[in-house]
């Protein structure tokens, strides 16, 4: 009777632990939503790859269509609140915005300008409140009282002059 008892015993216990170990969680296979950690691990180094592979290209200034720019706004606050002054001749340049506490001349002054101005892409052909607008914007003193500017544009002999007076309107 004991040898029968541990022979039933013995293969419950076996057929138990077989059933468990066929039945059970503890598969290799990886399934459609869960990733491995070697599999995290290669998308974060394609990832840090990818991001240290975009190249930001440096973007050259665009260039300046003008042989000289001379600029003057005045505000409710300052008379001359912004003076900018471009010519080709970088020692000349000039910038100050009272605004802004800026200050600056010659080269620094010219770099600063040209980095500007070129953005503005002005042209002779342009209506008069375009061009004054652009500039307004692109020095951000669209709050003025009187705007005079003159330009000197490449190939051209005249210097064409633009004005808005506020108070006169």
């Amino acid at each position: 009777m004991k040898t029968t008892k541990f022979k039933v015993l013995t293969s419950t216990f076996l057929t138990s632990a077989l059933l468990l170990g066929a039945c059970g969680n503890n598969n290799d296979e990886v399934e459609e939503n869960e990733l491995n950690e070697t599999e995290v691990q290669k998308q974060e180094e394609e990832t840090a790859k990818e991001d240290t592979a975009v190249e930001t290209p440096e973007e050259e200034p665009k260039e300046v269509a003008f042989q000289s720019f001379n600029l003057h706004i005045d505000t409710a606050e300052a008379k001359d609140a912004v003076v900018a002054q471009y010519t080709a001749e970088p020692k000349d340049s000039l910038y100050t915005n009272e605004k802004d506490s800026a200050n600056i001349e010659g080269e620094e002054a010219n770099e600063l300008l040209k980095s500007v101005l070129g953005e503005l892409q002005l042209n002779k052909d342009m209506a008069d409140e375009d061009v004054i607008q652009r500039v307004t914007l692109a020095f951000g003193m669209e709050e003025y009282t009187n705007l005079n500017l003159e330009i000197a544009y490449d190939g051209e002999k005249e210097v064409k002059t633009y004005t808005d007076d506020k108070n006169k309107k």
